[in-house]
Formats: structure tokens, sequence, C-alpha cells
């Protein structure tokens, strides 16, 4: 199937006549019937009725040409775009991003982005949530991947949601809370938490003590940690058991057990923010890709 093809079938879709269509596409209409037919073959589906007297689409090709409509359309869009691109010259695109969130897509969504186009120099800025929050509250981003309750309130952007998460316990192999499949936070009174500090992610930070106050239920000790990479250290080292999001086990750290909690424990809220309005068209084209994703593979984020 080619682009030629296409431009053929919707000449003779718009005519109802090959003879109107080869006089439009100035080709003899032997080229166009033989093209036609090829296009036929490819597809496996008989795309008009053709009798002396007339020619119309059969059902096949009523819905082939709402799907060549969307295809071209896209393509129209797709070649003004690098046109724009050529003509602006090196564009931008600064990408804020919290990494134990987004390490399961946001790599394969980036290269994506790039090849498509690869005159955007993409910035990409790791930081914790409260670091996020604070660069968004001074529009220093372009678009970020951060907690969604963070974003309420910044002016300048628009936000999305793009999945939820719930919690578990994070703790080490050979722990004896593994001798259940699933867990009561009560069960777990004695234990030493390790825990993102309010300073780096008040939003969990705050989740976290609001689940133990609802079951009645005080951490006997609790360790903070700057990082989500110095809370998994410390976890893994058996300084304490943590309380996560269960997108953490996207981190490579092979001797931890995630488990899921039972009870009344909340989600977390994954979103996305962009600029909005922006003079950069690169923003625009990246929140294409993501609400491209969205639609055909929700799981993806």
């Amino acid at each position: 199937m080619n682009t030629e093809q296409l431009r053929y079938f919707l000449s003779v879709a718009d005519h109802c006549n090959f003879t109107e269509a080869a006089r439009e596409n100035y080709v003899t209409q032997p080229a166009i019937t033989h093209q036609i037919s090829a296009l036929e073959r490819e597809l496996g589906a008989k795309l008009f009725l053709r009798t002396t007297r007339s020619v119309k689409l059969t059902a096949a090709g009523e819905l082939f040409l709402e799907d060549v409509n969307i295809m071209l359309e896209q393509q129209e869009r797709d070649i003004a775009r690098l046109r724009q691109l050529e003509s602006m010259g090196d564009v931008q695109l600064t990408i804020g991003y919290l990494s134990s969130a987004t390490r399961h897509f946001l790599p394969q969504l980036v290269r994506a982005y790039r090849q498509q186009y690869p005159q955007v120099q993409v910035k990409l800025m790791c930081n914790v949530a409260s670091g996020l929050q604070m660069g968004g509250e001074q529009c220093a981003y372009d678009v970020l991947f951060s907690v969604l309750s963070d974003m309420d309130g910044w002016e300048g952007y628009l936000h999305q949601k793009l999945s939820s998460d719930h919690y578990c316990i994070v703790c080490p192999q050979q722990h004896p809370c593994l001798e259940h499949t699933t867990l009561d936070i009560r069960d777990l009174s004695k234990e030493t938490f390790v825990c993102l500090a309010k300073s780096a992610a008040g939003y969990m930070y705050k989740q976290f003590y609001q689940i133990c106050r609802a079951m009645n239920f005080t951490p006997r000790s609790v360790v903070e940690c700057p990082t989500m990479e110095e809370v998994l250290f410390s976890v893994e080292t058996g300084q304490g058991i943590a309380f996560l999001p269960y997108h953490i086990h996207n981190y490579i750290h092979s001797d931890l057990v995630y488990i899921p909690l039972n009870g009344a424990v909340p989600s977390i809220d994954l979103g996305v923010a962009w600029r909005h309005p922006s003079d950069n068209p690169a923003v625009e084209w990246f929140m294409d890709m993501v609400r491209r994703k969205l639609i055909q593979d929700p799981g993806f984020f």
C-alpha cells in the first residue's frame, strides 16, 4: 500500500467513476484500475462495486475511506510539523520528572519523541516531588511528570491524570512478614519504617501518617530519607521496611519484595503537566504523543 494508491482510491470514491478519477490524476483509466485492484488484493476485500453503469463503495470500502482520511490527515500534520521544524532550527523541550514514578515508561516515550522530532533538544531534569512542585510554581519546565495532587493551582499549566497506583510494603527478602501473602499494616506495629522526608515528598509523607491514624496504628520508629534511592537502600540493608507505591518495583533492587496491603489503603495518582499557553511547538508535539499513548495503550503509564 502506498500514497499513490490511497490518492487514487479517494479520487474514485469521490467521483464514483474511474474515468473521472483518471482524468483528475492525469493517468490512464487502466492505470487507475490496476492500482485499485492491487490495493484490493493487498487488503483482501473489495472496495468498489462495479457495473457498466455505476461505481459505488462496498461496506468495506466505506470503512476504509474513513481510515484513509484519518491517515492522510495525520500525514499532512506530520509534514507541516517537519517543515515548521526546518524553518525554526533547533528547539528545546525541558521535561521535569519523578524518577521513581516514570522509570517504566519515560525512557521509551522520550526515545520515540526524539526519533519523530530529531531537531528538538530534550533536556531531562530529575527531581524529588517537592522540587518538581517548586519548579512548576516557577514555570521552570515545559512538561512535568509528578504527583497529580501537587499540580493543583499551578499558573500557566494544564494537567492530566495518567495513572493510579496502590501502596504496598517493601521489605528485604527473608523478612518475617513474608510469611503472609498480604499484610494488614496493624501487624507491623513493632517495625521500623523508612520513608521519604516531608521536605522531599510532602503528599506521600502525609498519606503515610493518615493511614496509620485511620488504622489506630502508630509506627514504633520512622527513619526519614531525602531520596527514593536512599529509602530503598535503607530497606535493602535491613534498617527498616517502607510503605511505598507499587510502581517502585521498577527500580532494580533484586533483594527487595513488594507485598500488597489489606485495609483502607489509598491510591496515589501520577499526572502530567504542560505549559499552556506556550509558544514552544515542541510542547504540543510531545503532548500529542502522550495523548495518543493514553488512547492506544492506557496501561503504558
